[in-house]
């Protein structure tokens, strides 16, 4: 069945091989089906994308932020229920908003990356502080845990959070204690001024003639526990194995960031730092565990069917929304056998 179900993804991403750009990991069962990358990690030096190429994981990182949140709550550093003003005295309604509600975006803080101004604000340099600043005194959409809404915002007080407790950078804090313990030696803090090998440069289509294009600019400074790391399909691959035998966080707390809370819709839910659905492939309703992404020039999934035992890592230097057609289809080839 593997060998069958690995010709059938072969063959439709080769007839498609021209559209799809960027790397991805097909895993069932436990063992590698594929792990290749296609097209281009630069296209003006004809670099070319493979298993080893680094990509801006966008929003996967969060998953990343929450793992990190509950490895403080398990070494009694912090709780779900601690509300915001514990950390930032003087935040508005700070003792109405909780980190549970920051982890599940149910705070009702304003999404800033929806905001008018972040056209202007994504070319700047900022502080953690100072980009609190700029949503920190705007009204809330709602009453925190009144309904879910995305929020970026969220993830950002959480980022500033874990640097308060432990007085170390965000990103220190997530090498030390995930990358670095879990030999995920291709993963890291996206700072734009370091020399990073195999890095993929961000593309997109233009609107009009809808030619391949350098993207538009964004500076990483301003892009925290919401979506600032990057990564590769291989060590990813090691962190959903980690993540989901429980070698990183306790059961409890592997239970508490995959337990469905406000639902998105009729068929999603957010944990924390997890999106948690059901999806009909193949005539039957699957469970699925995922988190998808975007940023200036790069689109990715990462996906687990922990009941297949099924994983699909899908990494994109062109930001273009194909990544997920993509994905859907290979979903569709796998679970058809099950």
């Amino acid at each position: 069945m593997l060998e069958r179900i690995k010709e059938n993804i072969v063959a439709y991403i080769d007839n498609t091989g021209k559209k799809f750009n960027g790397s991805i990991l097909v895993s069932v069962n436990g063992e590698k089906l594929i792990s290749n990358g296609y097209g281009y990690a630069n296209f003006e030096l004809d670099v070319k994308n493979t298993e080893k190429t680094k990509f801006r994981i966008c929003s996967i990182t969060k998953q990343f932020t929450a793992v990190a949140i509950m490895q403080l709550v398990e070494k009694g550093l912090l709780s779900v229920d601690d509300t915001l003003d514990k950390f930032i005295v003087d935040y508005p309604k700070g003792n109405e908003i909780t980190i549970h509600h920051l982890l599940t975006h149910t705070s009702g803080i304003v999404n800033f990356t929806t905001l008018k101004e972040y056209s202007i604000i994504m070319v700047n340099k900022y502080t953690i502080e100072e980009l609190i600043e700029i949503f920190k005194q705007l009204p809330l959409n709602f009453e925190p845990g009144l309904k879910f809404e995305y929020s970026n915002s969220g993830y950002i007080i959480l980022s500033y959070i874990i640097e308060k407790v432990t007085n170390k950078k965000y990103g220190e804090y997530i090498q030390e204690y995930i990358f670095d313990k879990l030999s995920m030696k291709n993963s890291g803090d996206d700072i734009q001024s370091k020399i990073l090998k195999n890095r993929a440069n961000g593309y997109c289509k233009d609107k009009d003639s809808k030619e391949l294009c350098n993207s538009e600019y964004i500076d990483m400074s301003h892009v925290k526990g919401d979506g600032g790391l990057y990564s590769t399909i291989e060590d990813l691959h090691i962190w959903n194995k980690a993540l989901f035998s429980g070698n990183v966080i306790s059961k409890e707390s592997l239970k508490a960031i995959t337990t469905p809370y406000i639902a998105q819709d009729d068929s999603n839910s957010y944990g924390y730092g997890l999106d948690l659905g059901t999806e009909e492939i193949s005539g039957k309703l699957r469970n699925i565990i995922y988190h998808g992404g975007e940023i200036n020039g790069f689109h990715c999934t990462n996906e687990v069917f922990l009941d297949e035992n099924v994983e699909i890592i899908a990494l994109s230097n062109i930001r273009d929304g194909f990544v997920f057609e993509l994905v859907e289809n290979i979903e569709e080839i796998i679970l058809k056998e099950f």
